[in-house]
């Protein structure tokens, strides 16, 4: 299978090596250092089980789109979720401007909710495909090394189903199986994607904020208990779009989250590198779909609300130094 994985960092680089490991032809698209490293160094992806070096074809998005669309199956977009739109607007004039009726599915492996909407704008909804990762955890630790942990598991799912898209993701997921990864394909993917963002929203800008990892604030009773508010307010927000969760299925999330190894989430690991933050994709969507219903979200809100407070200040005190 012939695949396009956009971005290099964390899960994209794991994703694209696993799958290069197993015999996909793999073409990353980078930019900045990350990608001029890549051009001329291999990329490597360290596991407690495996490790995983290799050099490989590293193109800007610009360089990619002198290439034809009908060359490719698949394309996995795994950057942050603010910039699903500019590339969703990109690959969209490849799709136009290519000669061939073969287009590439569009396979999405980021935070949030939106990801797959603002995709469907763009692609034919029969070749969007949503999808979500759980229990890795992933960051880059300097350019072209990449450090992941923990039992990986792969949700996908179409967003409209069709036997052309079935087929394709039984392929995917045959591929898939033949990595040290586990892979499910689901019926309902909005709600997977929904019942992640609960998790989401409970542990990653709070840990953010406190500098400390998921397991010792849900092993604190205080802290614990603003977690499962932020849970809930997930779970709340997904009734503004048909989702439907429960506070139930909020607990059930909760107790699972106990179970979980202690993990960096990726918003903690932003404000380290001074990175934009997904707050609006993450915490805004439950702020958002809240006020929808006419509710508020003041778990959310808040820890947001000083989270952005802060790390805008430190981001305004570092250009003051430069």
């Amino acid at each position: 299978m012939n695949i396009v994985v956009i971005g290099a960092g964390g899960i994209g680089a794991y994703y694209g090596m696993i799958l290069h490991k197993v015999g996909c032809n793999i073409t990353f698209v980078a930019r900045g250092e990350n990608l001029s490293y890549l051009k001329k160094n291999k990329l490597k992806i360290t596991h407690p089980n495996y490790t995983i070096e290799d050099k490989v074809n590293a193109l800007s998005i610009e360089e990619l789109l002198e290439l034809e669309s009908k060359d490719f199956d698949a394309v996995i977009i795994a950057t942050k979720a603010m910039s699903t739109e500019s590339i969703s607007k990109s690959l969209s004039l490849w799709i136009k401007k290519s000669s061939a009726t073969k287009i590439p599915y569009y396979i999405s492996l980021q935070n949030g909710v939106e990801n797959e909407d603002v995709m469907c704008e763009y692609y034919p909804i029969e070749y969007v495909i949503g999808g979500l990762t759980r229990l890795i955890v992933s960051h880059t630790i300097e350019l072209g090394h990449v450090h992941c942990s923990g039992e990986v598991q792969t949700l996908i799912g179409a967003l409209k189903q069709t036997k052309k898209n079935r087929n394709f993701l039984n392929e995917f997921k045959y591929i898939l199986d033949k990595t040290q990864t586990s892979t499910f394909i689901c019926e309902d993917i909005k709600l997977e994607l929904w019942n992640k963002l609960i998790i989401n929203n409970g542990v990653n800008a709070i840990c953010a904020l406190l500098q400390e990892e998921s397991g010792p604030l849900l092993e604190n009773e205080k802290t614990a208990k603003l977690i499962y508010g932020l849970m809930s307010e997930a779970a709340s927000a997904s009734n503004a779009v048909g989702v439907n969760l429960k506070q139930e299925d909020a607990s059930k999330m909760f107790e699972l989250m106990k179970t979980f190894q202690s993990v960096k989430p990726s918003m903690w690991v932003d404000t380290e590198n001074n990175r934009d933050l997904e707050l609006d994709e993450i915490c805004g969507v439950v702020i958002k779909n809240c006020e929808k219903q006419g509710i508020d979200s003041p778990y959310t809100r808040s820890i947001a609300t000083i989270l952005e407070y802060r790390y805008n200040r430190k981001r305004t005190d570092i250009l003051k130094t430069k």
